[in-house]
């Protein structure tokens, strides 16, 4: 633990900023002598971006993320968080053992509505966070742009004990609706049974997604209200009335892009977006 220098509040060493008076420390008196990115965050940018760590580049192809790859880009991007690891750690650690996490499906309908599509939203916006940061604002932070983009739909885990998303009992083959999603999902798992079906669980209090998913950070890690704000508003940024942070503004775009762009091949091929295999 360590004192705020300006209010005395006794905070964990980890964090950047002091909740209470908003003083942000210093890269020495947070004991942390490294370059504002580190090379295992830099290292992630280059696979993001399918790029070299030390070469400057344009905007590149996006690395597209499936039920073949997403266990080992979520692993690179749990490596690159060093600055905060062990408050991170300890969310990923309850994320993993004692929520759906690595299984929920990422919505009711469509694309990524199938087990593992909320951990496949979730890196694939991160990779697009990346990409877009590096492009237009590098000076942001590169763990921060990690956690915000990783966390960012956490809330659909629901909590411990309630998921949010409760499986159906799978339809009978031929049933309809399974073809909606099929140019999609079909690269997402190469299974030839019949997709899942989820419904929204009604014993969970009410709580929009973003709500819902900066509760469960902030109760093992001390957020920047950049961050703050960037979890609770990235899919409702017009509540913001056109206060968003830069964080929020990337995070938000981000997300689009994935949503609307990469998630439907149609639109990928008729406008000639490309994307490539991580290496």
């Amino acid at each position: 633990m360590k004192k705020c220098p300006d209010c005395g509040m006794v905070i964990a060493n980890q964090a950047i900023r002091c909740p209470k008076c908003k003083y942000t420390f210093t890269a020495e008196e947070n004991g942390n002598t490294e370059a504002a990115v580190t090379p295992q965050a830099a290292a992630v940018s280059a696979a993001a971006t399918g790029s070299k760590a030390d070469v400057a580049v344009g905007i590149m192809p996006m690395v597209e993320v499936t039920k073949d790859n997403v266990d080992a880009l979520y692993s690179q991007l749990k490596a690159a968080v060093v600055k905060r690891k062990t408050e991170f750690d300890h969310f990923i650690d309850f994320l993993e053992n004692r929520t759906s996490w690595l299984t929920a499906p990422a919505e009711v309908k469509g694309s990524l509505a199938c087990e593992k599509g909320l951990l496949i939203r979730s890196v694939s916006v991160a990779k697009q966070l990346l990409r877009i940061k590096d492009t237009i604002m590098p000076q942001l932070d590169e763990e921060s742009a990690i956690i915000i983009a990783l966390f960012h739909e956490v809330g659909k885990v629901g909590i411990e004990g309630k998921p949010l998303f409760i499986q159906e009992e799978t339809n009978p083959l031929g049933s309809t609706g399974s073809a909606l999603a099929l140019s999609f999902s079909s690269r997402l798992s190469t299974s030839s049974s019949s997709a899942p079906t989820y419904t929204i669980n009604n014993k969970l209090v009410h709580m929009s997604v973003g709500v819902r998913s900066l509760f469960l950070v902030s109760q093992y890690m001390l957020l920047s209200d950049d961050e703050a704000q960037a979890i609770s508003y990235a899919s409702d940024t017009e509540l913001l009335e056109g206060n968003q942070s830069p964080y929020t503004l990337l995070l938000s775009t981000a997300l689009q892009m994935q949503k609307s762009i990469y998630e439907n091949p149609d639109v990928v091929s008729s406008y000639s977006f490309t994307v490539i295999q991580p290496q």
